[in-house]
Parts: structure tokens; C-alpha cells; sequence
């Protein structure tokens, strides 16, 4: 990886991205996997910003990112209104789509999981977990390379929160176009 002035550069994004994915793929079938997330899920959900939400966007993860379904349990039995990514790929486009139970998830044309049933669609919402795969100190994050995420935060307000292992912190440079999430909640691995 190149690196000048202590920074990635641009062009090294799409390494740092598979860097990312490789040491979260080697993550997912350690033992203490389950134990860092259910630690990212207590302290997510002792935050003034949980507990004043009423309305969450949150994805729904994939086997090497943090678990998110029992999250999503747990903010369903909380009486929260829980909202999950339904990407319109050709536009390029992203909305959230409620969930009221996790019996209505299944893949979608690309193998992603997303809502199957007929629910409501809004961005209105008071808490969005942002996922990302490196973060830097500051909030700013490097996703899948889609930008969907980026897009989402410059045209809807409210609050952020990312749920991380401190594997996934590094320093790069920030783009025009990048949006830092407000709060990072880190669980150590080591």
C-alpha cells in the first residue's frame, strides 16, 4: 500500500477496502465475534441518541460486519420503528424501508437481504447506524465504494452512529464528497 504523508491516497481506497473486508472475514469466525457484538449492541443502546430515537435506519449485515439482526430484535422490542436499506440499484439511488419482524427479510435480485413484505417507505428518520468498512478518528468512513450511504447523509438530517471494531480505524484521505458520521462506537478485538 502506498502511503504519503501518513495517509492513504485515493487511488489505495480500493486496497484499504479489501484490506478491511479480509481482516473482518477473519473476524467473523473468531470466537470472540459474538462477544464484540454484543458489546457494540449494549453500548448502541445506552446512547441518549437510542433512546430518544423512535424512527432507526440500520442495515442489515452481512456474515463478516457487525451482527445487526439482534439489534434490530432488540429495537423492535423496544417499540422503535426500524427502517433497513431498499436500494434502487440503476438509479442509484437509496430509501429505507420498514421492518416489523424479521420473518419478512429475504435477497433481493443482487443477494442482498432487504424487506420482502409491503411495508412503508421513508427517509424520515432519528437515528441512522452507518456501516462502513475503515473509519477515521474524525467519523469519516470508506464504505463499499457505491457512494449510497455519502448521498443519503448530504441530503437527510440525523443523527449517526457507526458500530466498529478498532481493526476498521485507519487514516486516509477524506473526499469532497464524504460524509463523517457523528459518534463511533468501538469495541476492542485484541
Amino acid at each position: 500500500m502506498s502511503i504519503s504523508n501518513g495517509k492513504v491516497s485515493k487511488l489505495d481506497k480500493k486496497s484499504l477496502r479489501q484490506e478491511k473486508i479480509k481482516l473482518m472475514k477473519a473476524f467473523a469466525v473468531e470466537d470472540q465475534k459474538p462477544s464484540a457484538d454484543q458489546y457494540l449492541t449494549e453500548a448502541l443502546m445506552h446512547t441518549s441518541e437510542y433512546e430518544s430515537a423512535k424512527r432507526i435506519g440500520i442495515v442489515l449485515s452481512m456474515p463478516h460486519e457487525v451482527d445487526t439482526y439482534p439489534i434490530i430484535s432488540k429495537m423492535i422490542s423496544d417499540n422503535k420503528k426500524v427502517y433497513v436499506p431498499e436500494t434502487n440499484y440503476k438509479a442509484k439511488e437509496m430509501s429505507f424501508k420498514h421492518v416489523d419482524d424479521l420473518s419478512n427479510i429475504g435477497p433481493d435480485d443482487k443477494g442482498i437481504n432487504h424487506v420482502i413484505s409491503d411495508t412503508e417507505i421513508s427517509n424520515d428518520l432519528d437515528l441512522l447506524i452507518v456501516p462502513g468498512l475503515a473509519f477515521n478518528d474524525a467519523g469519516y468512513r470508506i464504505g463499499y465504494g457505491g457512494g449510497y450511504f455519502d448521498k443519503f447523509l448530504t441530503h437527510h438530517q440525523q443523527s449517526t452512529i457507526s458500530l466498529i471494531y478498532d481493526f476498521q480505524l485507519d487514516d486516509f484521505e477524506i473526499e469532497a464528497h464524504d460524509q463523517p458520521v457523528q459518534a463511533l462506537i468501538i469495541a476492542t478485538t485484541k
